[in-house]
């Protein structure tokens, strides 16, 4: 059961995204508990193998109800490390604008519009627009 509530927590600690931190760790000891009571099942219909059984069943817990705890303490290991880990996380870096940030709009003449501030408006490119314009016969 430690063991489980180890891995539980390691693997909520870091694995991102947290839900999957926690549901990783949930299904692992579901499969080695459902494996475990399967191989059990498999070796109660050969002799001589009690001994192993009974070790098996100390170490796993016996039948559906033994393996409850060590799922039950991934679950709570996982959880406990994914709610601590996501208080003690660093902040990240804040929003950087870069130029590929920046969201332009297309004007109803299929042209880009600029954005406030991008540019400054000068009387030179109301003159080099107009002449464009008259090139292209807009």
């Amino acid at each position: 059961m430690a063991a489980f509530a180890i891995i539980g927590a390691a693997l909520g600690l870091f694995v991102r995204p947290r839900v999957l931190g926690v549901v990783l760790p949930v299904l692992l000891a579901a499969i080695v508990e459902g494996s475990v009571l399967w191989m059990i099942g498999v070796m109660e219909k050969q002799p001589n193998r009690e001994l192993l059984i009974d070790r098996l069943q100390t170490i796993f817990g016996e039948g559906w109800v033994g393996a409850i705890g060590p799922v039950a303490a991934a679950f709570i290991g996982a959880t406990m490390a994914a709610l601590m880990s996501a208080f003690t996380d660093p902040a990240g870096p804040g929003p950087v604008l870069t130029a590929d940030g920046i969201q332009r709009r297309v004007g109803k003449d299929g042209r880009y519009a600029r954005a406030k501030g991008m540019v400054e408006e000068r009387a030179i490119h109301a003159k080099a627009e107009s002449r464009i314009d008259q090139i292209l016969g807009l």
